[in-house]
């Protein structure tokens, strides 16, 4: 499609999206699965697209002669190129409605606003669309709003659907729509997007797409060369963790502490860590962080595989701690002790 860079990996997601648009039967809602960073919003951009696209009954008629199934086919819907393609990709559609939490939430206030959207008729084009990003982060009264609405939907519109997992919304929400899950991104697509339409260098490249967990988006994020050296660092720490002073560990949690949106990185590098410190003398060649191979090496001789599992269980712990919203702080200091203990304990190396 024009003016969007196509998500890689997700060709089961393509290939439902395709046959949605080849049948010309859209339903009142969808619900686009999966983790953050896989092409979800940009796919539901591309079909409001398709759906107010002026050569979308042209192409519609074309493809339906054609009994390909190959979702490459996709790019044709839509063109990309008319006014309604052009301004629903900069946000100025006047049937196409993006909705996005603010703060973290999305409060009945803005659903209340999106129903009344809804309940008229499309300004200019085939259909009014709906985007609902991060549904998952509705509040109660918004998702009780928002199934009022869905059960007695509107004609002429189309509700989308982002969220995580489907869990985590009212399961009648969820029953009410039709689901596509986008799956995480493999790592030799990733990796080959990455260098090939964003600079980033083979090794480098390696080690991003081994941490990002699937997430093109995240991916992306790493790409910062502030990013990298933070990483660095902070293996150097971990590396050096056994033979700090209480001060220095203390100090190195109140650091790490004090940036909550980082700590999903700290955690996801730190996991990585123990993982190659694992893996190191069976595969060397397998190992993530390879830039830090001898830091890696040498802490292989510090720990025993027992101590390791302790060290990732502890990792976890603090990981599920934070999440819960206990004291950020006093976890990490816990964290970090903890794993200054068990990299004592391990003098004989890996066995």
């Amino acid at each position: 499609m024009s003016g969007f860079e196509t998500v890689v990996g997700q060709d089961q997601a393509l290939r439902a999206l395709l046959r949605i648009l080849k049948s010309g039967r859209i339903p009142h809602s969808l619900l686009f699965l999966g983790i953050d960073g896989v092409g979800k919003r940009s796919a539901a951009v591309r079909l409001a697209m398709a759906c107010n696209c002026i050569c979308y009954a042209a192409q519609q008629r074309q493809s339906d002669k054609s009994s390909s199934d190959n979702p490459e086919e996709l790019s044709d819907y839509p063109c990309g190129q008319c006014s309604p393609c052009l301004r629903i990709a900069a946000g100025i559609h006047p049937d196409v409605t993006l909705i996005k939490p603010e703060a973290g939430v999305i409060k009945i206030g803005e659903i209340r606003n999106l129903c009344r959207i809804l309940s008229m008729k499309p300004f200019e084009g085939h259909e009014r669309v709906a985007i609902l990003s991060d549904a998952h982060l509705m509040n109660p009264p918004a998702s009780n709003a928002l199934l009022k609405m869905l059960e007695e939907p509107p004609e002429h519109t189309l509700l989308i659907l982002t969220a995580r997992q489907s869990a985590d919304l009212l399961p009648t929400i969820v029953s009410r729509c039709l689901h596509i899950r986008f799956n995480p991104v493999c790592r030799p697509a990733l990796s080959g997007a990455l260098i090939q339409n964003h600079g980033f260098g083979a090794d480098e490249a390696s080690v991003v797409t081994a941490l990002a967990g699937g997430s093109f988006s995240r991916a992306l994020s790493m790409k910062k060369a502030t990013w990298m050296s933070w990483r660095g660092w902070l293996i150097t720490e971990l590396s050096r963790l056994g033979s700090s002073p209480f001060h220095v560990i203390l100090a190195l949690s109140e650091k790490l502490s004090k940036n909550r949106d980082a700590l999903s990185d700290v955690f996801e590098i730190i996991l990585s860590w123990f993982r190659d410190i694992l893996i190191f003398t069976c595969d060397p060649s397998h190992v993530i962080n390879r830039d830090h191979l001898e830091h890696v090496k040498e802490a292989s001789l510090r720990y025993s595989r027992g101590d390791l599992v302790q060290s990732v269980n502890a990792v976890r712990s603090a990981q599920a701690h934070i999440d819960a919203r206990t004291n950020t702080r006093l976890s990490m200091d816990h964290l970090l002790l903890r794993l200054w203990q068990l990299q004592n304990t391990g003098k004989t190396g890996i066995r």
